[in-house]
Order: structure tokens, then C-alpha cells, then sequence
């Protein structure tokens, strides 16, 4: 998250998971940045584009996490303000890989 520390919530207890999907910052040995899907944690990377976009669950259940205080008014880092977020067609399904945005 580039917003500054004013405009994130205090950390939060890793047992307490967060109310909506998307990405937070978590405190180390998880993240910095790992995106919540409403039952597991993804990602563990460095940016929050790549814990948006990882589908690699992390090792750390259980690390404290925080979040924006308010919404951004920047588009969202997982659909770039596109509300829908295209991961492709799977053939083998005959399934268009496309969801609503969790973040907007």
C-alpha cells in the first residue's frame, strides 16, 4: 500500500481474519503484502500487485495484518479501475475466467 500510516487501521491479530477480500500488509515472517480471499491468505510478496495476482497460499496463517482505514480514491491495484478482472478462458471447462472485482 503507498498510502501513509494515517490512512491505514492499527495491526490487527493474525487469529482475527479481515472482513473483505483483497490485498492487506502483513507483518513479517508473512508478506509484506498478502491478499486475503475470504478463508486463506495468498501471495507473501513484496508488492501488492503480486499479492493480488499470487494464487501461491502462504505459509503464515496467523501473522497480524492491516488495511486501508478508508477507501482509495485510486483505482484498486487488482482490476486498475476496471471493475472485472480477466484471468482468461479455460478450455478444458469451457469457463470465461472472468469475476467481478473483490476490491471495488
Amino acid at each position: 500500500m503507498t498510502a501513509d500510516d494515517a490512512a491505514l487501521t492499527a495491526w490487527i491479530a493474525g487469529l482475527e481474519p479481515p472482513r473483505r477480500e483483497g490485498v492487506y500488509m502483513r507483518h513479517s515472517p508473512a508478506g509484506p503484502y498478502s491478499c486475503w480471499s475470504g478463508d486463506r491468505w495468498f501471495g507473501d510478496a513484496a508488492v501488492p500487485e503480486a499479492a493480488a495476482a499470487s494464487r501461491q497460499p502462504s505459509k503464515y496463517r496467523s501473522a497480524p495484518w492491516r488495511g486501508l482505514a478508508t477507501a482509495p480514491s485510486e483505482p484498486c491495484w487488482s482490476c486498475r479501475g476496471h471493475t472485472v478482472i480477466d484471468r482468461g478462458y479455460d478450455a478444458e471447462s469451457d469457463v470465461d475466467l472472468i469475476d467481478e472485482c473483490i476490491e471495488c
